[in-house]
């Protein structure tokens, strides 16, 4: 068989065993639930309503410069769509290599299907964040607009950060256990330093600089930005283009560089 063959050969064998796995994942994730799947729906849109009862209504959070009614409602979809599939793909991913360990150690497969099934399983509530986005904007009339077309290519930067982030904090988690006791603590920080539930536009511009040092901050500026037609400064998506690209490659290579210290341990 040629090179290009065993190559095909190969993906093709990822492929089936990450599909494989993320049934797997699915099944067991929801297993003796009487609503099953659907729990993926519905968490997340609890969460938005608890978000937008809190901060819309009783706080009365507005987005500076949008006159729509529903803008504090899309800016919070908006960052939620960020922040729900990345939390919930860290939140099990940091874990997964740990987890399967004695698996590992009798089956061996490639280690890189378990932190990337974690990644698959938050793709639900990715697609369902972003497809109750578009459709809440047009219902407002705030589109469909041509910087819409931007949306798919903000949707793979996400993947791959995503990706990234998952691949590097499960391999840190296997070397050194604090990691994963320190993440609950770590995610929550960075959900409040990530203008989700509070407007970019309500803090002091003195501190904007610093929210381009938070990739998710990037990220979700740049998609409410263009959901709600705002005025955005070019250095928020050249930070995001930085961070996609050194989170999701450095991820990639901290795991594969620190791969054969895995295989010494199993």
């Amino acid at each position: 068989m040629t090179t290009a063959g065993k190559t095909v050969t190969g993906r093709r064998h990822w492929w089936v065993l990450w599909r494989h796995w993320l049934w797997r994942e699915w099944k067991t994730r929801y297993a003796g639930s009487s609503l099953g799947l659907a729990w993926g729906v519905v968490q997340p849109l609890a969460t938005l309503a608890v978000f937008y009862v809190l901060f819309g209504h009783i706080l009365a959070v507005r987005v500076p410069g949008v006159a729509a009614e529903a803008g504090y409602l899309l800016h919070l979809l908006a960052g939620l769509a960020v922040w729900l599939p990345f939390a919930d793909a860290v939140g099990r991913g940091v874990g997964s290599l740990a987890a399967y360990e004695d698996f590992l150690r009798k089956q061996p497969m490639p280690a890189e299907i378990l932190p990337a099934v974690s990644v698959g399983g938050s793709l639900l509530t990715l697609a369902l964040g972003y497809g109750l986005l578009v459709l809440v904007a047009w219902a407002h009339g705030l589109g469909p607009r041509a910087a819409w077309g931007w949306l798919p290519l903000l949707v793979a930067a996400q993947l791959v950060l995503t990706m990234g982030a998952v691949f590097f904090l499960s391999m840190a988690h296997f070397l050194w256990r604090d990691v994963g006791s320190a993440m609950p603590f770590m995610l929550q920080v960075a959900f409040y330093l990530t203008p989700i539930v509070y407007p970019l536009g309500q803090v002091p511009a003195r501190f904007h600089a610093w929210f381009l040092f938070n990739p998710l901050a990037c990220l979700a500026t740049v998609v409410q930005a263009i959901v709600l037609d705002l005025p955005l400064a070019p250095v928020w998506a050249v930070a995001l283009v930085l961070w996609t690209i050194v989170i999701g490659l450095g991820g990639w290579w901290f795991f594969r560089i620190l791969k054969p210290a895995l295989g010494e341990a199993l």
